[in-house]
């Protein structure tokens, strides 16, 4: 029995007081080890706080990042794509000039071939004089140097093409 009233008394009381402050509130005095254990396990909460608060900003750094770098290769893939659109385009209307030109230069070459005929069979009437068959073959003179032109601008227009190509 005098086990059982040792273990009573082995026990830790309690040991509170009641202040009065100034303004007569009424303020429970706390115990010195009660203090310094709340004190204690204040700093160790703080501590993991303070640790999960520093690990949730380095994962929000990184992820931050990450953000970044996926915000900046969408930009190079979107002036990729963009450069690639231009390009396109730049040979699609290099092509058009060269179809177009070469058009041109079939055109010129049917109007001259035209034009020889018919001063051909004009001279083998003998309906023409000299001086309108010198006309006559300045005109086809003139359309020779246009298809000339013509096919210097081709040539232009397809080292152009070739260039945009590579």
């Amino acid at each position: 029995m005098f086990f059982i009233v040792q273990v009573f008394f082995a026990q830790k009381v309690k040991n509170e007081t009641i202040k009065v402050d100034a303004k007569n509130n009424v303020i429970p005095a706390v115990n010195s080890t009660q203090i310094a254990a709340t004190a204690t396990a204040i700093s160790s909460k703080t501590k993991e706080d303070t640790k999960y608060l520093n690990d949730q900003l380095k994962s929000e750094k990184k992820a931050l990042k990450e953000a970044k770098k996926i915000e900046k290769e969408q930009e190079r893939f979107e002036k990729e794509k963009k450069d690639f659109n231009k390009k396109q385009s730049r040979i699609f209307s290099g092509e058009k000039s060269v179809r177009n030109i070469k058009d041109k230069i079939n055109k010129s070459q049917r109007n001259l071939i035209t034009s020889k005929e018919k001063l051909d069979k004009k001279i083998a009437k003998g309906s023409l004089s000299s001086t309108q068959i010198e006309k006559e073959n300045i005109k086809i003179s003139k359309q020779q140097i246009k298809t000339n032109k013509l096919e210097e601008d081709l040539e232009k227009a397809e080292k152009k093409l070739n260039k945009v190509r590579n």
